[in-house]
């Protein structure tokens, strides 16, 4: 644990700046005993000393300052590891208005100026400062002031994993929780594709069972879809490496904008989460390019140029043309191979969009997770997959087609919760069970299959064209048969349930902000309060996204009126099914979850008999 004396060269290495880079270490002393301790921390591990004027004394790697309420926010707010020999009360008063979140603040530590005491005040784990810590208070021959619960147990915090593997923690919030469960002394696990090695931590394959743990580290690169967590028994908070090197050609004075949307694009195109990549790459003749510059910075990545040469020697498939004007036939599929390393793998090839060609590679440890669409051309008539959409509650609204899909298939697969209410009507059949949120890799369990020769069945709740599975089979399909079979939806069912609410133009929105941006959600939910059409919500909120609802609710609220008549089924179609309908003031209040659909009316909507009816107009045009 802890910083390698070979880095101590002005920067740490600990994975835990936005580009996954070094971060400076910045000390900061008082009198002229802090000065003292804290050239000679420099001396040991580099970085630069930020005294008063008047104890500068003009040494090397010295930055002399007026005032220490100014000097110390600036380092702070630049990132660097800040090292300060005074009172702690001295430092919590100057940085407490620039605190952000653990995950964003750097490393700060404290030491007397006697050096006896070594204290981590922020930035314990996600930034380092417990290491580098124990690493000052060795070198000093004292104990570091370790307070955080976790390493007191002698455990390694969920944090600390993250900093280690130098990924991005999805939700911090969970994260917390999980952390919580593992200091509770209670089973945590990372599952992942391969067994990251972290001490006090039992390893479960991707998408395996971790049933038998309360807390989960669910470590993928892969793009995730948001599931109801609250059915599961296991706490999760998701760890998103930053693996995925992208390799981009582009023409002269390509903005930022076209190369970060092709970027996103592709990451889409591949299944890979956005958050994943670490790197962007190009021949070296692009170094200037501000389009470049820019798109890294906006998505918070390194840099990295390779020379024509270097590119050409990798072997990429490319054309004369290329290699004329820039002296290699490809650019994009090599740079991004380099950047990945040694034995890396494309997850996607080039592609084009406009003036930019994206690729995308990995490292050689996740080989077996790049998506190789080739293989699957020549099993056109091999096999085919077929998505079926099961209704929502499945059993009591399964239709005939559907029914008749599955009878037929040689294999089954979908989420656990759905297979298990098909195995109720189908049980001879084979079944492969996954996990809410390992979406993309059943669409390459299912094409796998079928390019085998199998009749695969994705079974999808509802309706698979209606945020469900048929998207993402039919994005990574690439020549395998693929037929959807309709399902009833929720919204259908939920509708049915009310009375008649979708008897005139209406608008299907999800609230959930894992794939659409939260701002695009809240854009959305306002054009739609504003048009004046009934709106069936999915999605509504969960633990995690109860603010975003309450905004949607107050939008509603703004253009509608306040005795509106709202609508909300939980559960549509299963055997625990509940319905209500309100007014529209009345539903911040109510029992929302991801499992409710809320359909609001209009200004046709009425209550009638009990029942909710949107009028079309028929008694206008018989009266």
């Amino acid at each position: 644990m802890g910083i390698a004396k070979a880095s101590r060269n002005k920067t740490r290495s600990d994975g835990g700046g936005p580009d996954g880079g070094s971060r400076p270490i910045s000390y900061f002393s008082l009198t002229a005993g802090g000065v003292l301790l804290a050239l000679k921390l420099r001396d040991e591990f580099g970085g630069i000393a930020h005294l008063p004027g008047c104890h500068s004394m003009g040494c090397r790697n010295c930055d002399p300052f007026d005032n220490i309420a100014e000097a110390l926010p600036e380092r702070f707010n630049a990132g660097d590891t800040v090292v300060c020999v005074m009172a702690a009360g001295i430092v919590f008063r100057i940085l407490a208005p620039y605190l952000k979140s653990k995950q964003d603040d750097p490393a700060v530590i404290v030491i007397d100026e006697e050096g006896g005491h070594v204290i981590p005040l922020l930035g314990g784990h996600a930034a380092g400062a417990n290491a580098l810590a124990e690493e000052i208070a060795s070198f000093l021959g004292v104990q570091a002031a370790i307070t955080t619960s976790s390493d007191v147990q002698g455990l390694i915090a969920p944090d600390d994993v993250a900093r280690r593997l130098d990924a991005v923690v999805a939700d911090p919030v969970e994260l917390r929780r999980v952390t919580a469960l593992l200091v509770d002394g209670r089973p945590v696990c990372i599952e992942a594709f391969e067994d990251p090695g972290i001490d006090g931590y039992g390893w479960v394959p991707y998408g395996g069972d971790s049933s038998e743990c309360d807390g989960r580290l669910l470590i993928s690169h892969l793009l995730e879809h948001e599931g109801d967590h609250a059915d599961e028994q296991v706490r999760t908070a998701r760890l998103i490496p930053r693996k995925v090197a992208v390799g981009i050609g582009c023409k002269r004075d390509t903005g930022s904008e076209q190369i970060v949307a092709a970027i996103m694009d592709s990451c889409a195109r591949a299944g890979i989460d956005p958050r994943a990549i670490g790197v962007l790459s190009s021949i070296d003749i692009k170094n200037d390019e501000a389009g470049l510059e820019e798109a890294a910075k906006q998505l918070g990545v390194r840099l990295k140029f390779y020379s024509a040469g270097e590119l050409a020697a990798r072997g990429c498939p490319g054309n004369d043309f290329v290699a004329s004007k820039v002296g290699t036939p490809a650019v994009s599929e090599p740079a991004a191979l380099l950047a990945s390393g040694d034995d890396a793998s494309l997850v996607l090839e080039k592609s084009r969009h406009g003036p930019v060609t994206v690729a995308l590679a990995i490292p050689a440890v996740t080989q077996t997770q790049a998506f190789d669409t080739n293989k699957y051309t020549a099993a056109m008539d091999a096999g085919t997959v077929m998505v079926v959409g099961t209704g929502a509650g499945t059993g009591p609204v399964l239709t005939a087609q559907a029914k008749e899909a599955v009878r037929d298939a040689d294999v089954v697969l979908g989420y656990r919760t759905y297979t298990e209410q098909l195995k109720k009507i189908f049980p001879d059949k084979q079944y492969i069970d996954g996990s809410m949120g390992a979406e993309m890799k059943r669409c390459r369990e299912a094409l796998d299959l079928a390019a085998t020769g199998k009749k695969v069945v994705m079974v999808s709740s509802g309706d698979p064209g209606v945020y469900g599975m048929a998207g993402p089979v039919l994005e990574t399909a690439d020549g395998v048969s693929v037929s959807i079979i309709p399902g009833v939806t929720a919204a259908q069912i939920a509708a049915a349930r009310l009375g008649a609410p979708l008897m005139n133009d209406y608008i299907i929105l999800s609230l959930s902000d894992l794939l659409t941006p939260r701002d695009v959600v809240l854009s959305r939910a306002e054009a739609a309060a504003v048009s004046d059409m009934v709106i069936c919500l999915y999605n509504p909120t969960s633990r995690k996204r109860q603010p975003l609802f309450e905004e949607v609710c107050a939008l509603l609220a703004r253009y509608r009126s306040a005795v509106t008549p709202v609508g909300w089924v939980r559960d549509a179609g299963g055997p625990g099914e509940e319905a209500a309908i309100i007014n529209l003031v009345d539903l911040p209040r109510q029992k929302i979850d991801m499992r409710t659909i809320v359909i609001v009316g209009n200004t046709s909507t009425e209550v009638i008999g009990g029942r909710m009816v949107t009028r079309r107009g028929y008694e206008r045009k018989s009266s």
